[in-house]
């Protein structure tokens, strides 16, 4: 699960034709136009570069935010992190600063009220007004699920609530956030998981975990990837190259090195054709990649928005799926 490791952002980046405020993402004549980079859609807007600053569109692929910044992440609660020029601030949907930017090692997501910040050599968290409520000490910090937060001191990680007090002790080498009450966990070279209490819901057995949507989990067992219940019971076999996680009831699944989607019965809803894809959003898109192009498509793999990327951008968090979209880390 390296994709958890380096907890924040993965991004590469592409170029648009200039966009006006509140004018669609492409021509008047309906040509398509390629932007450099865009980001999965998220609270109704998706980040995208245009000439190496990125802005946001809306679901009608409208500018709503223009390009300015020089990295974005994904809206959370009313609000995205963005960096402008070498610190990183927060802003609201109207475009406006609610922390300034003065954070030039990185800052995360907001996530129940809080957000995991970077001073000049540890991590820790800040209200949304800015206000320090949890002191820099971590190595790495990743955001709040469930009340709590999984943290790292040296080598180990453990899980913090919201006053900085340890509910589990650091003793994994890595983690992931608790869904329903479960987390994934990996003890020497394994993932499992764990309850909140502590004790083990799933023995360690895995090679790879994610965490649980929509009551499945992926897992990597073998070389091949699957899907458990909580019980660790096999819903669909480990059978896939790859897999991504239940969202919108459909999941991205890699047979033969093409992706497509499949339902929970293990049923192709999009047939294998992508070179790349990821989870769909609460929007009912997804971003995927064909023929060295990335663009939107919905649930029945029709293609939305008169807007595509040469390259694509997923966040190294949990709630992305699986990395095969040439990340690199920018914090």
């Amino acid at each position: 699960m390296k994709w958890v490791l380096k907890f924040w952002l993965c991004i590469t980046l592409l170029m648009v034709a200039q966009l006006g405020v509140n004018r669609p993402a492409y021509a008047a004549e309906e040509k398509r136009s390629v932007a450099e980079q865009l980001l999965p859609f998220s609270e109704g807007v998706a980040g995208i570069n245009i000439d190496g600053k990125w802005g946001f569109i809306d679901t009608a692929g409208k500018q709503v935010i223009d390009p300015v910044y020089s990295t974005v992440r994904s809206y959370h609660e009313g609000h995205a992190a963005v960096r402008l020029e070498k610190k990183w601030g927060l802003i609201d949907k109207k475009n406006k600063y609610v922390i300034n930017p003065r954070f030039e090692e990185g800052m995360g997501d907001l996530s129940e009220g809080l957000i995991a910040v970077k001073g000049q050599e540890s991590w820790g968290y800040i209200d949304v007004s800015g206000k320090n409520i949890i002191a820099m000490q971590y190595d790495e910090a990743r955001e709040f699920h469930e009340g709590v937060a999984a943290v790292r001191i040296k080598q180990k990680w453990g899980y913090i609530d919201t006053k900085g007090r340890y509910v589990i002790e650091p003793r994994f080498s890595d983690t992931g956030s608790f869904k329903n009450g479960i987390a994934p966990v990996k003890l020497e070279n394994s993932w499992g998981y764990i309850r909140k209490n502590g004790k083990v819901a799933v023995e360690p057995q895995f090679d790879t975990a994610f965490e649980f949507r929509e009551e499945l989990a992926a897992v990597k067992i073998d070389g091949n990837w699957g899907f458990i219940n909580s019980d660790g019971k096999f819903t669909i076999n480990p059978q896939y190259g790859g897999l991504g996680n239940f969202s919108e009831k459909v999941a991205a699944f890699n047979k033969n090195g093409r992706w497509g989607y499949i339902t929970k019965n293990d049923k192709p809803q999009i047939q294998p054709g992508y070179a790349s894809a990821t989870d769909f959003s609460s929007e009912g898109l997804a971003l995927v990649e064909k023929d060295n192009e990335f663009f939107y498509i919905n649930s029945s793999g029709k293609r939305t928005l008169n807007v595509s990327a040469r390259k694509a951008v997923s966040e190294l968090l949990p709630e992305i799926s699986v990395v095969r979209l040439g990340y690199c880390s920018v914090l």
